[in-house]
């Protein structure tokens, strides 16, 4: 079975709209026309050649964190991309609508609450995550990443693309705090997080992400060191046994 990430309708070139039992087309004009709203000039309409619906193998090979998660078969090929296992589609037919934490891996959801409250991180509690001894974080980090290569996955993370979303999410969250929190890049002179406090607390997230994501890899106590941090502040999750 394979899974199709829907981000926004902006960026759905096809037709109709997800729902269990429908079969979804590629339409190559909705994709000429974000195309021509991107640049702002005419696109080139000329017959598309290996553009279609992309579908993955591995939800947790999705490469960002999507709006809705679908199950999809009967896939109608373009071409496939195997080196990351992605699939170009021209039609498809939908299964059933999944959980979009499973792009993080079986303990997604875990990873997913984590992002949900760095998505409304304040001031206050980014002082507080701060604040906190990170003593051993460092090395259960190293740890956790040692045994996950050692299983020879395929996916870019543990936890999926939770840690890119996160970088992303903290990013916001600070703009909605204030720009003070940012500089210039010393290479590139691009605006990033220079606050100190600011990046021990992404830290403290990255951490909890892998260790609640990710529980499999590390002991219950290292998984309790490493999100110590977070969980001190935040609390644990609520979630389902497993």
């Amino acid at each position: 079975m394979s899974f199709f990430a829907l981000y926004d309708a902006e960026h759905f070139y096809g037709e109709p709209e997800p729902v269990p039992g429908t079969r979804v087309s590629f339409v190559p004009d909705k994709l000429i026309a974000a195309r021509e709203r991107r640049t702002v000039r005419p696109a080139d309409r000329q017959p598309v050649g290996d553009e279609g619906l992309m579908v993955n193998e591995i939800a947790a090979d999705v490469a960002l964190w999507p709006s809705s998660l679908w199950r999809v078969a009967d896939l109608e090929l373009m071409r496939p991309l195997m080196s990351y296992r992605w699939l170009l589609c021209r039609a498809f037919t939908v299964v059933e609508q999944v959980p979009t934490w499973l792009v993080a891996g079986p303990h997604g959801d875990a990873a997913e609450w984590v992002i949900a409250r760095t998505r409304t991180l304040t001031a206050a509690q980014a002082d507080a995550l701060a604040a906190l001894p990170d003593e051993g974080e460092e090395p259960l980090t190293q740890a956790l990443w040692a045994r996950w290569r050692q299983n020879r996955h395929h996916t870019g993370s543990p936890v999926g693309c939770a840690l890119t979303t996160l970088n992303r999410v903290v990013a916001e969250a600070a703009h909605d705090v204030g720009p003070h929190l940012f500089g210039p890049d010393e290479e590139d002179g691009v605006e990033v997080l220079k606050d100190p406090a600011w990046l021990r607390a992404s830290r403290a997230a990255y951490a909890a992400a892998l260790a609640l994501g990710a529980p499999d890899l590390l002991t219950p106590q290292e998984n309790a060191a490493l999100a110590r941090r977070w969980t001190t502040v935040f609390g644990s999750p609520d979630l389902p046994r497993r």
